[in-house]
């Protein structure tokens, strides 16, 4: 016996940071105003129902809709991979 403690080593789990919806949002603004755009939310059920919570306007028209705010931001990089987002209940 080495008299010394056995470590035990588990495959370290990846940590996700949790981001806020308001805080991933204000990314995304400052990401998509430098190309002219600008993510809007929707107001009242059938806003929400034509164009999703959230949609991508630019020159006075829409762009995107339906958007999911964790999908853009991995594909714009406003999310890193240990991000993730933080959905409150």
């Amino acid at each position: 016996m080495t008299g010394g403690q056995q470590s035990s080593q588990k495959p370290s789990k990846r940590m996700h940071v949790p981001i806020s919806r308001r805080a991933l949002k204000q990314r995304l603004d400052r990401l998509l105003q430098a190309e002219g755009k600008e993510l809007k939310k929707a107001r009242g059920a059938p806003a929400i129902d034509a164009l999703g919570r959230y949609y991508v306007v630019g020159n006075n028209s829409v762009l995107s809709h339906h958007v999911d705010l964790e999908t853009l931001g991995r594909e714009t990089g406003a999310l890193a991979d240990y991000e993730r987002l933080f959905v409150e209940d």
